[in-house]
This record gives C-alpha cells, sequence and structure tokens, in this order.
C-alpha cells in the first residue's frame, strides 16, 4: 500500500538543486533527516553505485533513483518535484522535473523490484505525471500520489 512507503513528510515541492550530482545529495540529505537510522554519505554513495550501473530516468522527465541499505529495517519512498528541471542524461533527453527515490534494506531486493516497478508505471501514466506537474504545494502532491493504487497503476 502506497501510504506505508510514502506520508506527507515525504514529498519535497520544488527542490533546487543545479544537477544530478546535487540532486543525490540533497536526496541523501533529506532521507538522514527523515530517519536518523540513514548515514546521508552511505545512501549518497549507494545512489551513485546504482546510476552506474545505468540511467535511472524512465523518460518523459521522470527519473526514480535508488538503492539498498544496511542500516534500514523497512522501504520508503521519498518524492520530489524540482524547481528548475535538470539534465539527467536520459535516453529521451528530456530534462527531469519528478524524481521519485526507492530506498530499501539491503536484506529486501524482491520488495525493492517490485516497489520500484509499480512506481515506474504509476509515474509513466501521462495523466498522472501532468496531475503531478500541476500541483502547487506538497500536500496536493501526495493526494494525487494517494488517488492511485500501486498494483494497478498501468
Amino acid at each position: 500500500m502506497l501510504s506505508d512507503l510514502l506520508n506527507t513528510n515525504h514529498i519535497l515541492f520544488g527542490i533546487n538543486v543545479k544537477n544530478k550530482k546535487h540532486l543525490f545529495q540533497e536526496l541523501s540529505l533529506k532521507s538522514e533527516n527523515f530517519n536518523k537510522l540513514i548515514n546521508q554519505k552511505i545512501l549518497f554513495e549507494k545512489i551513485i553505485q546504482r546510476e552506474k550501473l545505468g540511467n535511472t530516468s524512465i523518460s518523459n522527465g521522470i527519473a526514480m533513483p535508488s538503492a539498498l541499505i544496511d542500516q534500514i529495517e523497512k522501504s520508503f519512498v521519498l518524492f520530489t518535484t524540482l524547481s528548475n528541471p535538470i539534465d539527467y542524461g536520459s535516453a529521451d533527453k528530456k530534462l527531469v522535473d519528478l524524481v521519485c527515490l526507492v530506498v530499501s534494506p539491503t536484506s529486501s531486493k524482491s520488495k525493492h523490484l517490485y516497489i520500484l516497478s509499480n512506481f515506474s508505471r504509476l509515474l509513466k501514466n501521462k495523466h498522472i505525471a501532468t496531475q503531478l506537474r500541476g500541483c502547487e504545494n506538497s500536500d496536493s502532491l501526495f493526494a494525487v500520489l494517494l488517488n492511485f493504487n500501486l498494483s494497478s497503476a498501468a
């Protein structure tokens, strides 16, 4: 269930970053602020390691960086809109303005893949992406995301 992974504190509206590396630093810092078990430097390194395996853009200005870390017991999602789109190195050459970070315990690889798959289907829905881009604050972003069931997001 989406509400188990995401709450209003995990919605970041209008983050201002310069580039992909800066985005990953901000996401790592915010994650540490939300969960004191997370070390931002370790999370940042894990996100970078994953990104080196392949770009995590899913097209249409949306990216889904992710990481598996030992320090946490439960998966979580951090959803972010960027105040200015950034070059993410996306295959479709579109600048990224919607970012969904998925972080899971190392011991939960199958659940991690399930979350990534379902959020990817949700965010690839052009209607949902348009609604998210039309939001004016974190609360409206959260409401749009909660309106959709992850398992039926296709």
